[in-house]
């Protein structure tokens, strides 16, 4: 199996999950915090849009989603405070869970795309996100993080529903 394919493969498996968890979730339940300063459901799934979107738009030297459109669709002003402004993105009023779901596909549409387009040597060339260091470590970030945030996903639903668990057959290898 190519290298490529692999990371393809392993986002899509992510994304994969990370839709499914999200599968019958009421935008209540997107939006409750297990405590005043916890991230909600609905906060992670825009971090993590945020986050592949970004990290593509780097790569490819495109404008990001967000900047494109996505801003205006969510209500957010374009300069929408830097992820590290922890204390300012709390307080931002949180888009409908529809929404965010569909900048979530699109983004990852954008990622998939990108990366049918690489061979397994440009995995080796430098990353615009990390200069002197290989695209590869760009890639490897995304598919740990989107895995990290699927975990709290899917915790903060098991905190709402003792009976919650991933709706059957998400587990299944992926043979694409």
């Amino acid at each position: 199996m190519e290298t490529t394919a692999f990371v393809r493969q392993t986002l899509q498996q992510a994304h994969v999950r990370l839709r499914a968890t999200c599968e019958g979730l009421r935008d209540e339940q997107a939006r409750w915090r297990p405590a005043p300063r916890s991230n909600s459901i609905s906060f992670i799934l825009w971090h993590i849009a945020r986050v592949e979107d970004e990290l593509v738009a780097a790569e490819t030297a495109v404008p990001t989603l967000w900047q494109r459109h996505w801003h205006a669709r969510l209500g957010h002003p374009l300069d929408t405070p830097s992820r590290d402004e922890r204390e300012i993105l709390l307080g931002l009023e949180l888009p409908p869970l529809d929404d965010l779901r569909a900048f979530l596909d699109e983004t990852y549409s954008e990622c998939r795309g990108f990366l049918d387009t690489l061979t397994d040597p440009d995995l080796d060339r430098a990353s615009r996100v990390w200069p002197g260091r290989p695209l590869a470590t760009s890639l490897r970030h995304l598919a740990t993080h989107k895995n990290n945030h699927h975990g709290q996903v899917d915790y903060l639903r098991g905190l709402q529903d003792q009976n919650w668990d991933l709706p059957p057959g998400t587990g299944v290898v992926l043979d694409d």
